[in-house]
Parts: structure tokens; C-alpha cells; sequence
């Protein structure tokens, strides 16, 4: 069997396409009014990525299942609870973004009980069984856990240029914590885009002091590092403090099947605009679901 070593760049659906949406200068239409700006936003910034940061990279896509967030809800019902009434118009989008993403062929999964994070975490440790280098495409700071290994770094395009491309030691640089520790951080820190509090009076500074030399959240509890009123608020809040941890932490064995990945290359990405070119989208007056595609078959 031969080893696959095509670097892997692993992108975070959900996450590109609002930032797409959302972040894209100036809002892109059809000769007809509908608003495309979700689809050729994500395309272009795609391609972007892929020929400035990821050459020779094979692109697979993560999006988050509709019921990806419904086990971690279970636990703490105001996990992500915050995001009920936000504004979700680039979900109008996605059938679009996975049938465009299939006519330049580019692969994506859609777990139906796993968030796009938890993917991406169980295709990086399988990559890594594989002595594949990974590369992730995500502003979400918690995937900063996975890098904890040389060869996984995390790409974040919305970030200034000397920090757009992160790896281990760039973890503890700027938060002073290794990333195994992170999910024990951002416990004490709090995490607003998933609703989890954290503890009052306790900052990303505050936490690294917390936990000095790889402590973990255990450690700390049972240390007598927990003096004044910051430490009697964290013994107080011991328990949510080990729920917060398990929530951010990232499930690295969501069941996927094996052959997500092709182990090739992509090849250069077309402009976005000419891709909507294909598909027909540039005379369309609304964005109909478009019909089901043969990459429907690997959403699980």
C-alpha cells in the first residue's frame, strides 16, 4: 500500500461561508437580483487560501450537521443558545456552496450529529496516522487545540499577516498555554460565540498564570493555587468549569467513513465567477434548492 503524503487542507464550512457573507466588501448579485454573495464569497476566498497558503494541498470541506450541536445541548441546555435568534441568512446559500464545491471537485461532509469541528478534528488525527501534514481554514479559536503536533498548523485568513498562519509554539507565544490546555483555558476564560460564561475577573492572562507549566483544569482544582476572591469564584464554579472543558473539547472519533479523502492534490481552483458561470447562477432570480448531486451519497 502506498503512503499517502499529499498535505491536507481542511476547511471549516459553516465558518467560511459566513464569513463570506458577512465580511465580503461589497454585496454580489445576479442579473436578475438574487443575492450570491454566500456562494461566490466562499468560492473565491477558497480558492485564495488554496493558492496562496495551501499549494499542492488536497481541499476537503467540514460543515456542521443540523444536528451537530444537540449532544453537547444535552448537557448544558445554554450551549450555543445565544445563537437562536441570530441571523442566519447564509444558510440560504449552503445548497449552493456543496453543489458548486462538487462541480470543481472539491469533497465535503455534512455529518448530521457532529459539528463541523469535531470533523475536522477526527480527520486530522487520521491524517495524522498517515504522516499527513494538515492544514485547517477556521477563524475558531478552538481548533487551536489540535495543534499539537508540528505538522498541523491553522490558517486564518481574517487574522493579520504575522499571525494568519498559527502552529504550536504560536499557542503558547500568545496565550501562554500549550494547546492541549486549551479547552481548560477557554473553561476559565469563557467562550461568548458558544455561550460559556467562564469564570468573572478571569482573562486570557489571568488563566495562562493559572495554568503554569501544562497544568490542566484538574490540577488546578486540586492545587492551592486558588487564593482571593478570583479563586474562591473558580472552586465555586468547579463543576461548570469541567463542564465548560468537555464541551470545548473536541471529539476526535466521529464515525466517518474511510474514504472521505482521495490522498491527491486538488488542482487550482477556478474564479468564482466563472464557476457561477457553469451553474447557471448569474440569471437566476432566487436561489432554489438546487437538486440533489452524487456528493450528497458521503453526507452522513
Amino acid at each position: 500500500m502506498t503512503a499517502v503524503t499529499t498535505p491536507l487542507l481542511l476547511v471549516d464550512g459553516h465558518h467560511l461561508l459566513y464569513n463570506a457573507w458577512f465580511g465580503f466588501p461589497a454585496r454580489i448579485t445576479s442579473r436578475k437580483g438574487a443575492d450570491l454573495t454566500g456562494v461566490f464569497g466562499t468560492l473565491a476566498l477558497l480558492r485564495k487560501a488554496h493558492r496562496e497558503h495551501a499549494p499542492g494541498h488536497e481541499v476537503f470541506v467540514a460543515f456542521d450537521g443540523e444536528h451537530g450541536s444537540a449532544a453537547r445541548a444535552e448537557t448544558d441546555p445554554d450551549y450555543k443558545a445565544n445563537r437562536a435568534n441570530a441571523d442566519h441568512s447564509p444558510i440560504a446559500s449552503l445548497p449552493w456552496v456543496k453543489t458548486a464545491l462538487d462541480s470543481i471537485g472539491v469533497r465535503w461532509i455534512e455529518h448530521d450529529t457532529a459539528e463541523g469541528d469535531d470533523t475536522i478534528a477526527t480527520l486530522t488525527t487520521r491524517a495524522l496516522t498517515e504522516t499527513r501534514s494538515v492544514r485547517i481554514m477556521s477563524g475558531d479559536r478552538d481548533l487551536l487545540q489540535l495543534l499539537t503536533d508540528p505538522a498541523v498548523s491553522v490558517l486564518n485568513r481574517g487574522a493579520p499577516p504575522d499571525r494568519r498562519v498559527q502552529t504550536r509554539p504560536d499557542v503558547h507565544t500568545r496565550f501562554g498555554v500549550h494547546p492541549e490546555q486549551w479547552p481548560c483555558f477557554r473553561a476559565l476564560t469563557g467562550d461568548p460565540a458558544d455561550n460559556i460564561p467562564g469564570i468573572r475577573g478571569v482573562g486570557a492572562l489571568t488563566a495562562a498564570r493559572l495554568l503554569p507549566g501544562g497544568l490542566t483544569l484538574d490540577g488546578l482544582l486540586a492545587s492551592d493555587r486558588l487564593v482571593g476572591a478570583v479563586g474562591a469564584r473558580i472552586a465555586a464554579h468547579a463543576e461548570d468549569l469541567r463542564r465548560w472543558r468537555d464541551l470545548i473539547r473536541l471529539d476526535h472519533n466521529v464515525e466517518l467513513p474511510d474514504d472521505l479523502t482521495t490522498g491527491h492534490p486538488t488542482p487550482h481552483l477556478a474564479p468564482a465567477a466563472a464557476i457561477l458561470d457553469d451553474l447557471a447562477l448569474w440569471d437566476t432570480a432566487t436561489l432554489n434548492t438546487p437538486s440533489p448531486t452524487a456528493k450528497d451519497r458521503i453526507a452522513c
